[in-house]
């Protein structure tokens, strides 16, 4: 007797919910012994417990003879080019403040290393107290130099500026006083900053001298400080930092020139007019960042920053950085933080990223590191998971990209993710990204989807994935269907440089057809379709558990290793595909399919909907043992015939389903994501498998999915996600104001459109928002003349695509009223009923409060209810008491209306404005039930006023319409 479809249905939720309890459980007891091990590794680590090594100290023979050494091999790496006194002026910018010893040293021998003859020296004195003044007047016997006196200490970015207006040079060469300049680096410098139009900064290379007495550096000495700047993520914060930064001077890596994202200003060379088109230093930094800073807006003016290895100083920054007061040294890097953070944050957060990407190795020098979630991984290995991950690393590899496996059986805890991975892809449906410990917040979380849908639906984190691939189409509506997420394309696809037509045939394997996979306990349809015994050719099974099967036992070779795969496809003519359940129904194609069409052998398969999505139909397909069985007799009894489809199927895989295809669809996912505007809703429902029930969850859905037209990322975040740090990587916060409040963070554009409640907003908090939206004109009137921030009208709306008209005889009724009581006995009910007339109301609580009669259900799903308001033929409205008198139009009128439905509401403020004659209201019971009697009368007239008000709402009051406006507010 066949299960019934819903007591199926309910059996399968159930198991579900019973798999996620139990993954929930492994997960738990694997994160306590995880924990266990940290903790004893931690305080293995503390300093009590470990001694750090004793710094190799150095006599000064041996000091001298290691400088020695460096200066040599520099002087022998460098060609000097032969510039003379018509060559372009440089002033060389040197700050001081007590730096005696400094200048001292920065000025020795400085004649004979410089090698370049045009240039002119200004040094800004920010009242120094120590005798540096003399030693620069004495100096001015040998040198052009010139001395500005400050009398008072100015910032870095104050000095410097007001030292390049009175410069005179072509260039401008800013230079720290703690620098010993090496033989020819200015020449080398120059060189560079001449060799295109195009070159913005140009740095130098800095080496520690020796390091041993310093607090943080002690390891250093004579390795690289300095080899440009890149970036990295610390927390929310976006980190510049000194690359090469420990590496021996001449290690290759810091000895080429190229591009950087920012060079240090210790030594920074860039044209004076350069300098000033890009408004020179930023005077807000205070001795951090704004040389960074000043390259940014280099890069960003179309130059680039170059770093020129052959230039090379000796840089003493820890001594001046170390003798800072602590507390002063703190209070500034906050200071200056904040302020690079507010400048540069969003762009680099989407630049670091594309260089990633990209391998540009601009931004940062490491190129993106991508983390595959598997059940197991090695050459032990059995999961076709693993196997899925493995092939599609080898792609993300050639790209120039690292990858690494977090398995769930394994040493590690798959859910401590290290913190320089960028890009983790789950390929589990077991796996709950909200458990996932990784400082990185900036980690693109990726589900992929490849069967199992309904059990990947169910897991409680899948809405905390940024990105959803799937194997199909269909698989992607299902998705977007129950989850509301957009689900892109990427289906499974085969390794060329592994499967092949170059692959040999192996004896052991030979066989007419064979069939290669496990069984793992669920029904699959070779079990009934492929009868080995009934046809005149040779079969053999390759998988695990096959044993059980009596049909199959003569025929079953074992397991065989995914390594082995290639040549048990080339050593065969036919191989049966059988889609399992997980997958079929979804139009899922398996690895199998396009792995045996790669080498080159013919694949019958019964996933009829993969066939058809995929292979346009070119597949051969079987649903039944008689399909089966002529298929394969047809095929090898016909080599001609099986020879050209199967070449014809192959040249398809070979174009277009090949992993380096599938790594070039990730990447552009990735740079699409990374570069699209990125949007948080803030959503107040309180979790999601209730969000559904909640009215401002179908307003953030009309949103996501006109946003989604419009290539934008969205995060739907419910109240208690609110805080997390999902949206960190947001442009853009919208929060759906009703009975919750939000904090808003600085580093977001914050929107607040308050629908509902607007009692328990106060000015101090509409304030707080970039922009303000409020669902009512005539409120939003009288808080713009109260608040700072800009405040405009902006009502509710509705989905034409979700909301037209459409008769079900299910809700055919006289009288129709949807919503909740809240154990209220609302407004239009109350001074309707009683009532003689055919009635139906929807929503909870009305037990108890009106009679059973009238109440037909306790809710309408939202795809359903235009159904439900074209149907009646009077569609009941009003509004809860704040809303009414502040002009807070219900959501329930558009959508009324956009279904063509016919209403009567409560008065509101404002609706005669937005509806015009198209919406009736009334004013007292007497006048509700004339009013419903004469119009249940009047079908003409009911169905021109609801005719008029479907125009008026699908003309000015869609989310094609708020979204358009609300992108205006974002972009200006």
């Amino acid at each position: 007797m066949m299960e019934s479809g819903s007591k199926k249905d309910h059996r399968e939720r159930l198991k579900n919910r019973l798999r996620i309890l139990r993954n929930n459980v492994r997960d738990d007891l694997q994160a306590a012994t995880y924990q266990i091990s940290s903790l004893r590794t931690k305080i293995s680590n503390l300093p009590v417990f470990k001694k750090r090594p004793e710094p190799i100290i150095l006599s000064q023979r041996e000091i001298d003879k290691k400088k020695r050494e460096i200066k040599d091999i520099n002087t022998a790496n460098i060609n000097l080019f032969p510039f003379d006194e018509n060559s372009p002026l440089v002033s060389i910018i040197v700050l001081n403040r007590n730096g005696l010893g400094h200048l001292k040293r920065l000025f020795d021998n400085f004649c004979n290393n410089i090698h370049y003859p045009n240039y002119e020296i200004i040094v800004v004195d920010n009242a120094s107290i120590d005798d540096s003044i003399s030693f620069l007047e004495d100096l001015k016997n040998t040198l052009p130099l010139e001395i500005i006196e400050n009398k008072t200490n100015q910032s870095f970015s104050q000095a410097n500026n007001s030292a390049v207006d009175v410069a005179r040079g072509e260039f401008v060469l800013l230079l720290n006083n703690d620098v010993e300049p090496l033989y020819g680096w200015l020449n080398q410098m120059m060189q560079v900053a001449l060799r295109s139009q195009e070159v913005g900064a140009v740095g130098a290379k800095l080496v520690y001298p020796y390091t041993s007495t310093s607090r943080y550096n002690q390891d250093n000495s004579f390795r690289i400080q300095h080899a440009g700047i890149a970036f990295r993520y610390e927390g929310n914060f976006i980190k510049p930092y000194n690359r090469g930064n420990g590496l021996e001077p001449f290690e290759d890596r810091v000895n080429r020139e190229e591009p950087r994202a920012a060079v240090t200003a210790a030594a920074l060379l860039v044209k004076k007019d350069t300098y000033l088109e890009v408004g020179g230093l930023d005077e807000g930094y205070h001795y951090g960042y704004e040389d960074v800073d000043f390259c940014l807006k280099l890069l960003k003016n179309g130059y680039k920053n170059l770093y020129c290895p052959q230039a090379l100083l000796f840089h003493y920054e820890f001594g001046t950085q170390e003798n800072d007061p602590n507390q002063d040294v703190k209070n500034r890097r906050i200071s200056n933080r904040e302020l690079f953070t507010r400048k540069w944050r969003n762009w680099l957060r989407k630049e670091l990223r594309r260089d990633k990407i990209n391998a540009s190795g601009l931004f940062s020098d490491k190129p993106i590191q991508v983390a595959l979630v598997v059940t197991e991984c090695g050459a032990d290995a059995s999961a076709g998971d693993y196997f899925t991950a493995l092939e599609l690393g080898e792609a993300l590899k050639e790209l120039g990209w690292d990858v690494r496996f977090l398995p769930q059986q394994g040493p590690g805890y798959w859910y401590d993710v290290p913190d320089e991975v960028d890009v983790l892809i789950s390929l589990l449906d077991t796996y709950d990204p909200r458990r996932i410990k990784c400082a990185n917040p900036f980690l693109i979380k990726i589900g992929w989807p490849r069967n199992w849908f309904d059990r990947w639906v169910e897991n409680p984190g899948f809405y905390t994935y940024n990105l959803i691939f799937t194997p199909s189409k269909i698989a992607s509506r299902y998705i977007e269907r129950r989850t509301g997420k957009r689900a892109r394309l990427l289906p499974i696809a085969t390794n060329l440089s592994r499967f092949n037509g170059e692959v040999s045939p192996r004896e052991e394997f030979s066989c007419d057809y064979c069939f290669t996979g496990s069984y793992w306990k669920y029904q699959r349809d070779i079990i009934t379709m492929l009868d080995p015994e009934s046809l005149p050719f040779q079969f053999k099974l390759y998988g695990k558990n096959w044993e059980q099967f009596d049909k199959f036992k003569k025929y079953y070779q074992g397991f065989i290793s995914y390594s082995d795969l290639p040549a048990v496809y080339a050593s065969t003519k036919i191989v049966i595909d059988d889609a399992n359940q997980a997958t079929k129904e979804y139009g899922a194609v398996n690895s199998r399919v396009y792995d045996a069409l790669a080498t080159g052998t013919l694949v019958i398969t019964n996933g009829k909907l993969g066939a058809e999505e995929t292979f346009k139909g070119l597949l051969p397909v079987y649903n039944s043992k008689q399909e089966l069985n002529h298929l394969i007799e047809y095929y090898l009894g016909n080599e001609t015939e099986r020879k050209a489809k199967t070449r014809e199927l192959q040249l398809l895989v070979l174009g277009n389903h090949t992993y380096g295809n599938r790594a070039a669809t990730l990447k552009k996912a990735l740079e699409d994501y990374v570069l699209n505007p990125k949007i948080s809703i803030k959503v107040p429902a309180p979790q999601w498998k209730t969000a559904h029930r909640w009215g401002d969850y179908h307003l953030a859905l009309g949103l996501k999915k006109e946003f989604e037209k419009r290539d934008c990322e969205v995060l739907l975040q419910i109240l208690p996600e609110w805080y997390q740090e999902q949206d960190v990587d947001c442009d853009v916060v919208i929060v759906l104001r009703g009975l919750s409040k939000y904090q808003p963070k600085k580093y977001h554009f914050n929107i607040m459109w308050n629908i509902s409640h607007p009692d328990n907003v106060d000015i101090d908090e509409y304030n707080q928002y970039n922009h303000v939206f409020i669902a009512s004109e005539l409120w939003a009137q009288h808080i713009q003349k109260q608040a700072q921030v800009t405040v405009e009208p902006l009502l509710q709306c509705t989905d034409p695509e979700l909301f037209y008209p459409e008769f079900s005889s299910k809700y055919q009724h006289e009288l129709l009223f949807v919503g909740n009581s809240r154990k209220v006995f609302r407004k239009i009910l109350k001074d309707l009923l009683p009532t003689d007339k055919d009635l139906a109301v929807y929503g909870t609580d009305w037990n108890w409060i009106i009679k059973r009669k009238y109440i037909k259900g306790k809710h309408i799903p939202n795809q359903e209810l235009r159904r439900a308001y074209s149907s009646c033929k009077i569609l009941l409205n009003d509004h809860w008491e704040d809303m009414r008198e502040k002009g807070f139009l219900s959501n329930r009128l558009f959508d009324g209306f956009a279904s063509g439905a016919f209403i009567i509401s409560d008065p509101v403020q404002g609706a005669g404005e937005v509806f015009a004659d198209a919406l009736v209201t009334y004013q007292d019971p007497d006048d509700l039930h004339s009013l419903v009697d004469h119009y249940l009368e009047q079908d003409p007239e009911r169905k021109r006023k609801a005719a008029r008000g479907r125009e008026i709402v699908l003309g000015q009051h869609t989310f094609e319409k708020r979204v358009e406006r609300i992108l205006e507010v974002v972009n200006r």
